[in-house]
């Protein structure tokens, strides 16, 4: 459970703050006459905690193989997409502009998502080279001490 937490508080905050980036990029292309207020600043919070539902939902602690890892992110990426559009745009269809937008905000989603699949990674693999050098050398000086 701690790792799951661990895990989902890692995606959180990472999604979270390449949320910022996206909504500054989208918004200077879409709207760049548009001003907000304070209230703003909340929005990328509630993205990114509703972006770690399906991350904590479909978490597993069994090794998953290959092609079951890319189900699930499939799946999750589905699930993300979906809940941001939900939430974003309701049940509006619109016209030319609202579609523009909708696909605007579901590539970003998924180029935030893969972004913070590509941070985990790098992440995760400095942990792991670090583990493995100390691993290492702990295995040099138990062999140096006999």
């Amino acid at each position: 459970m701690k790792e799951r937490l661990i895990e989902t508080a890692k995606y959180f905050f990472i999604s979270t703050a390449l949320i910022n980036a996206a909504m500054f990029v989208c918004g200077m292309v879409l709207a760049p006459e548009q001003r907000f207020g304070y209230e703003l600043l909340v929005y990328p919070i509630i993205y990114g905690f509703l972006g770690c539902i399906p991350v904590f939902v479909m978490f597993t602690s069994k090794e998953l193989t290959v092609k079951q890892t890319m189900i699930r992110e499939s799946v999750q990426l589905v699930l993300i997409i979906a809940i941001v559009e939900m939430i974003v745009f309701g049940g509006q269809m619109g016209g030319t502009e609202l579609i523009v937008t909708r696909i605007a905000v579901g590539l970003a989603v998924v180029a935030i998502y893969f972004g913070a699949a590509l941070i985990r990674y790098k992440l995760d693999e400095k942990t792991a080279r670090k583990m493995t050098d100390q691993l290492k050398a702990f295995q040099e000086s138990a062999e140096s001490a006999e």
